[in-house]
């Protein structure tokens, strides 16, 4: 694992744009002054550095910091490629996954909420800490997907999206 200090004579990190640049050759397809790294299959950049490929987020955590993160790095505007400081947030697993968009396999298409066929009402629901929470029927999917929103705002404050 790369030290604080290798991280900062090889890479420059603007907090601003969230972007890091070469400040030392590495390998040889490193340019100096360059950005540094690629996009992979998820929209997140990654660096490579001596050896070993971190992600863009995390190197900035520890380049602001000074230590690794010990938990999930979020971005506060679910844009994998912005890695701006002001964007970054530590976050645990049920944080990060309740900022998120509404799957796409959500049938009714908003969070929190499906169709419960047998009562023939909407259902609503949220998962904490990975485990799934019932928050009753409803007759209209609007009235459901607002208990989801309350409980989501009490249960993760902050990183609460309710689409």
């Amino acid at each position: 694992m790369i030290s604080a200090e290798q991280l900062r004579e090889a890479l420059h990190y603007d907090p601003g744009t969230g972007i890091f640049t070469w400040l030392k050759k590495v390998s040889a397809k490193t340019v100096i002054g360059r950005r540094a790294g690629t996009i992979n299959k998820d929209g997140y950049r990654q660096i490579s550095i001596y050896g070993r490929r971190y992600y863009e987020h995390r190197l900035a955590w520890f380049y602001m910091t000074g230590q690794w993160p010990s938990a999930l790095i979020d971005h506060e505007n679910l844009l994998p490629g912005d890695n701006r400081w002001s964007n970054l947030r530590s976050a645990t697993k049920s944080q990060n996954a309740a900022n998120t968009h509404v799957s796409a396999g959500n049938s009714v298409g908003m969070k929190g909420v499906s169709w419960h066929s047998g009562a023939q009402k909407y259902q609503a629901h949220i998962c904490v800490d990975g485990k799934s929470i019932y928050l009753g029927l409803f007759e209209k999917a609007d009235a459901a997907h607002a208990a989801y929103q309350q409980a989501a705002n009490d249960q993760f404050k902050s990183f609460a999206r309710a689409a």
